[in-house]
């Protein structure tokens, strides 16, 4: 007995991290030689501006308060060093 049934594979939408089926989607994206699939319209256009901006690993939040000071002290000099003179 054969199985007819075919798997279909879930992707996940770079934007709103939503899983969609791209057999059921008409809404994709194609970057740098990938198949990206969306599950709105607003995703698919946010997506098209910017890919790079949802493509990029997030930094990892660091913990407690050092971590915390380190973060605002970063966001505060836009992750330039700091200068004494």
């Amino acid at each position: 007995m054969e199985n007819t049934a075919t798997a279909r594979s879930i992707h996940v939408d770079p934007v709103c991290g939503m899983e969609v089926d791209p057999g059921s989607t008409r809404l994709v994206a194609n970057f740098e030689g990938h198949s990206y699939w969306f599950c709105n319209e607003g995703c698919r256009n946010s997506f098209e501006t910017n890919p790079k901006k949802y493509l990029e690993p997030k930094p990892t939040k660091r913990k407690g308060i050092w971590g915390r000071y380190l973060d605002r002290l970063n966001r505060s000099t836009e992750g330039k060093p700091l200068k004494c003179h």
